[in-house]
């Protein structure tokens, strides 16, 4: 299939670059000018899936790339384990690549504070005519701060909720459960004691990881509420809706005793619990567990499946989400030619090939319906539960010290004393919105 060099909407600025190396070539009677005078931009990216894999299939697209526009795009991949201290060095004004695959942006931009780190590109969003129609509206808000846009979400971590069929079946329960009620009727008839009144398999997981606040999150969207005000500086934790999501929350572990209170303890490995037969039903679920068990677990093959995540007392729906996305970066060496190759990455076809190869679900619509995402059952709901995310970002530069998943940070403490340690909410959502407060004052420089 022949590609155009120029796609629809592609800008006069970078049509005025083309033209005048083609006009340079001619000038010098050179016979490849796109080739001769290609300007190299370098792109960083954290690896998803199997590593060599994904390595060969940027090694694939740069080539086309350079084919089509003359542009070389060096690629450079950095390890997960040291991804966070990097774009944070990015966003202090360290060492920084022409454009990336990125996460965190409102943090990361916000520490920027406009001179490092993530750039905006508001001035080519018409490149992109349809991105309201083409992408899943909570991806796209991890790409947009204060009103200007930073790029292309290609890829999104969104957490519907997964339970044992098998289990359900043995029990009578025709479904899952919808509501916030029902995860308390179920999680009673599916919890097991022995004969000393040991638990051998609890009914109900809040979350996939033991991450207090990724784990409170959800919960609290579910019952109305909101971590900030939009600009970042005002906490609005101190509200019913908290106090109602950390009720629900501890009766699970207290009053109806269908959660485990070790969910939290650095010990807690939900993935082997569910696997093993110990937990029922897992709110909240990693968006990797799917592709997991079809690769690891065959053997449990027909005794699972998700569902989107049962509505909370408002009736929403909202599920974790955090988008990846690919944009520009503050000193860029040649914006244009970043956007070429955004544009390029971000085609349908090739969108299709990463979500492939990556295994991560994709932000943009045509590629969760396409032959792909449609095979499996648990991939139809993937994608349903992608018209529910809320995303997980927060418009402030300190909302990683805020959730971070260590004792001492404001949500930790929050949901630890109250979910598990049976504290009084009152009085902890107090602290927590004064604590939080501060941390925002602190970022804003109030």
């Amino acid at each position: 299939m022949t590609k155009r060099l120029y796609r629809a909407g592609t800008d006069r600025k970078v049509l005025r670059r083309h033209t005048a190396m083609l006009a340079l070539a001619t000038a010098l009677g050179t016979t490849t000018a796109l080739g001769a005078f290609a300007q190299d931009i370098t792109f960083w990216t954290q690896p998803q899936g199997d590593l060599l894999a994904y390595q060969d299939l940027f090694d694939e697209l740069t080539s086309e790339f350079r084919e089509e526009s003359g542009i070389n795009v060096s690629v450079e991949v950095i390890n997960w384990s040291v991804a966070f201290n990097t774009w944070l060095t990015v966003a202090q004004g360290g060492a920084a690549p022409d454009c990336a695959d990125m996460y965190w942006l409102h943090s990361f931009s916000g520490i920027g504070a406009g001179r490092y780190g993530p750039m905006p590109i508001t001035e080519y969003r018409d490149r992109w005519p349809t991105l309201e129609d083409d992408f899943y509206e909570g991806a796209l808000v991890d790409v947009h701060r204060n009103g200007e846009f930073y790029g292309i979400p290609w890829r999104v971590d969104i957490r519907p909720m997964m339970y044992r069929t098998d289990f359900l079946e043995e029990a009578g329960i025709a479904a899952p459960p919808d509501n916030w009620d029902e995860i308390v009727e179920q999680g009673l008839a599916l919890t097991e004691r022995d004969d000393n009144g040991n638990v051998t398999r609890w009914g109900f997981a809040l979350g996939a990881n033991n991450n207090p606040a990724q784990t409170l999150m959800p919960y609290y969207w579910q019952a109305g509420g909101a971590m900030m005000s939009e600009d970042g500086r005002t906490a609005t934790i101190d509200n019913e809706a908290m106090r109602t999501a950390l009720k629900f929350m501890q009766d699970l572990v207290h009053v109806h005793q269908v959660t485990s209170p070790e969910i939290f303890e650095k010990s807690a490995d939900p993935l082997a619990d569910f696997t093993s037969g110990n937990i029922a039903i897992v709110g909240s679920t990693n968006n990797s567990w799917p592709s997991q068990f079809d690769r690891d677990y065959p053997e449990l093959e027909g005794t699972w499946a998700l569902e989107i995540n049962p509505a909370g007392p408002t009736g929403n729906r909202d599920s974790f989400s955090g988008a990846g996305y690919w944009g520009v970066l503050y000193g860029s060496s040649d914006v244009d030619a970043c956007i070429d190759w955004i544009q390029f990455l971000s085609e349908p076809e090739n969108m299709e090939r990463i979500s492939e190869v990556s295994g991560a679900a994709s932000p943009r619509r045509s590629v969760m319906t396409s032959e792909l995402w449609t095979q499996r059952p648990w991939q139809a709901v993937m994608a349903e539960t992608l018209n529910y995310g809320h995303t997980s970002q927060h418009p402030s530069a300190v909302w990683n010290a805020i959730a971070s998943p260590e004792p001492g940070a404001v949500l930790y403490d929050l949901v630890y004393n109250t979910v598990i340690g049976g504290g009084d909410i009152d009085s902890a959502v107090t602290e927590a919105q004064a604590r939080m407060q501060a941390e925002l004052d602190r970022a804003s420089g109030s």
